[in-house]
């Protein structure tokens, strides 16, 4: 256990297991909706009219004497106590994004489920037991459509900004359409030439820009809280999130910097921050906690 320690309390979700289940698969949601729990870290599940979504989901167990133990927080479900999902997306191959655990969990769980994910880790799914006739490969060139779902990947500088001439990156966020409704998911990443024009671009070209933005804020090669806010006011969201926070000792921030933020520079834009398995719905563009 040399260089982390198991801490004294770790935050709870506000719900978890059975009740939170519960409350997603009863949570009615119209054509022009979104419901949309945070499930720590990048991790949701997002509830559209016509499909289900599960957005870089991961989970491990925290007594089982190894480096996750260090975790701050605890996931509220496992991955095959999940709402079935239609679709699994994974922005990168880290593992609390694309999860060695959860992901071939969930696999097993939810045969009808596809996964979403950049091209470059089309292998690593595979070699984890998942049928190459259930990934669907993406890449910062593609807009796509399956089923009620359009998206277009955004490739991230994480790490580095990595792409080739095809598009192919190993770091992608995600705008992606259902039912009339935009959400952006940036995954891990840091502004880069030309990122806002970018994600404003596809919000414009997949619907009328972007509705609900979901932002990291804990910066060390990801977005800052100052640079959230930086992009609440170049792209214009009609509502945003922050995340990325609340579960590594060594790479987290407390939200109310981000809170401080926005209400010094957007005293007028709406102010919403989640706790750990917290759902809201997202109705005349503006959130409301369920």
């Amino acid at each position: 256990m040399s260089g982390w320690v198991v801490p004294e309390q770790r935050t709870q979700p506000v719900k978890r297991d059975d009740e939170l289940r519960h409350e997603m698969e009863s949570q009615e949601v119209g054509v022009g909706e979104v419901a949309l729990w945070w499930l720590t870290q990048a991790s949701w599940l997002v509830k559209f009219n016509s499909c289900t979504v599960v957005i870089d989901p991961w989970w491990r167990d925290l007594f089982a004497g190894d480096v996750w133990g260090k975790l701050l927080g605890e996931y509220p479900l496992r991955p095959e106590d999940f709402p079935a999902p239609d679709f699994i997306f994974c922005t990168h191959w880290h593992d609390d994004h694309l999860c060695p655990i959860s992901l071939p969990m969930i696999a097993e769980a939810f045969p009808e489920t596809k996964f979403i994910v950049p091209s470059r880790s089309l292998d690593l799914l595979v070699e984890w037991g998942i049928s190459a006739e259930r990934i669907i490969p993406t890449n910062g060139h593609r807009t796509q459509s399956v089923g009620q779902l359009t998206f277009k990947a955004i490739p991230a500088a994480h790490m580095e900004l990595d792409f080739d001439e095809d598009g192919d990156s190993w770091y992608v966020g995600y705008v992606i359409n259902c039912d009339g409704l935009t959400l952006y998911h940036m995954g891990d990443g840091q502004p880069w030439p030309g990122w806002h024009t970018a994600i404003e671009k596809a919000g414009e070209a997949l619907g009328d820009g972007l509705d609900v933005a979901l932002l990291c804020i804990n910066g060390n090669d990801n977005l800052s809280h100052v640079q959230a806010v930086d992009l609440i006011e170049k792209v214009q969201p009609k509502a945003a999130i922050p995340m990325h926070y609340g579960m590594d000792p060594d790479n987290t921030v407390e939200p109310q910097i981000y809170v401080d933020e926005l209400r010094e520079r957007l005293p007028d834009y709406p102010c919403d921050v989640a706790l750990h398995g917290q759902g809201f719905t997202y109705r005349h563009g503006s959130l409301s906690v369920i």
